[in-house]
């Protein structure tokens, strides 16, 4: 109980509760088990819609909005025999290594991605926060590299995020769900020293490659609807060159 309270000081109820749901999640991964490791929370089901009125987004502003990047964690072996102790030390080493390498939250390139392919199948423009029509909200869930239970020398990169297209007009959820990428056990593994190596230049890779992956998720289900359009191109031929902001 001491520790547990020394530890709440330290890193704050949240903080701790989440170290330890982590903990917990990682000492059960299985080389053939690429779960993620987010903590549960209260959510609302996936949204998706199956088809939206070809003029919907047409002309209307967007915005984005990633939130705040949560801790990396670098799950080094060894460390997870370790308890809530070990969960500490590979988030402490995990955000060394984001300060080191310069390591970049995927959010950022998931959401370049998703807000052009958007924009550029609905003729829409982007705009600021307060001013767009329509918010994409994208917020990083966990970000971190672990290692097989079986192989315990041999890491993979996980990635996971949720995804919200909101109407900054009347607070409508259009579309939300969670994308993650899913390493392959063999071809994305590497050991410690080979995602280091070069200024961590295999980390860098599998991040990009995990973000990439992620954002075709995004768009084959949860967005899946608003990018079935026509080109912008076909479609303005047809569609009102301006239309009401949503409503």
């Amino acid at each position: 109980m001491a520790l547990l309270s020394i530890l709440s000081k330290v890193f704050g109820t949240g903080g701790l509760l989440a170290a330890a749901l982590l903990g917990g999640c990682a000492i059960t991964t299985t080389a053939d088990e690429q779960a993620s490791t987010e903590v549960p929370s209260a959510e609302v089901p996936e949204k998706r819609l199956a088809s939206v009125p070809r003029n919907l987004l047409t002309h209307r502003t967007v915005a984005v909005r990633t939130g705040s990047t949560p801790s990396f964690y670098a799950d080094t072996p060894g460390r997870r025999n370790f308890g809530i102790l070990g969960v500490i030390a590979m988030m402490r080493e995990g955000n060394r290594l984001v300060e080191d390498y310069r390591l970049e939250d995927p959010a950022g390139e998931l959401s370049e991605e998703l807000v052009a392919t958007l924009a550029t199948r609905n003729s829409m423009r982007t705009s600021t926060r307060d001013q767009a029509d329509l918010l994409l909200d994208i917020k990083t869930i966990n970000w971190d590299f672990r290692a097989y239970r079986n192989d315990p020398n041999h890491l993979f990169v996980v990635y996971a995020a949720r995804v919200s297209l909101v109407n900054q007009r009347d607070g409508t959820v259009l579309a939300s769900g969670k994308c993650r990428s899913r390493r392959d056990s063999e071809g994305d593994s590497a050991t410690l020293e080979q995602l280091l190596a070069n200024g961590a230049k295999r980390l860098h890779d599998e991040l990009h490659e995990a973000a990439q992956e992620c954002a075709q998720r995004v768009k084959d289900g949860t967005l899946s609807a608003f990018l079935q359009n026509l080109p912008p191109v076909a479609q303005g031929a047809d569609a009102p060159q301006r239309t009401a902001p949503l409503r």
